[in-house]
């Protein structure tokens, strides 16, 4: 018999149905253990969406009060607040946009481009009619 004849034989492997249960046992209890910390890793993730999602239902509220009260405050003068002088309002997270500066050189906030500096503000007072 050629080399040719002899590598096209097919391989047989002789294998214990006892060894494949073996086997077939071991894979089901790795593909359960894979399952159950994928359970637990949605479960975490589920749980950690909710609590976005509540921190942004609170944060819509927080920004509406901010809305109401920078239309509302006395100290709101061409859009922007003049109660509050911010020499670095990039420190405190305050977008470059709503910021303007004065001719004096005093850097303002302008409240409609940013209502949340008006939203826990202690000096708001709102305007005499």
């Amino acid at each position: 018999m050629s080399t040719l004849e002899e590598n096209l034989k097919p391989s047989i492997v002789l294998l214990s149905a006892s060894d494949l249960e073996l086997e077939l046992k071991e894979l089901k209890e790795e593909i359960k253990s894979l399952r159950d910390n994928n359970d637990i890793d949605h479960s975490r993730l589920n749980e950690k969406i909710d609590n976005i999602a509540k921190s942004i239902t609170w944060l819509n509220i927080a920004r509406s009060q901010g809305m109401w009260k920078s239309r509302t405050c006395r100290h709101m003068e061409n859009d922007a607040c003049s109660a509050w002088n911010v020499n670095e309002p990039e420190k405190l997270g305050i977008p470059a946009e709503a910021v303007t500066l004065e001719q004096t050189g005093i850097k303002r906030i302008s409240v409609l481009k940013f209502p949340e500096l008006c939203i826990a503000c202690p000096l708001y007072e709102a305007k005499r009619s």
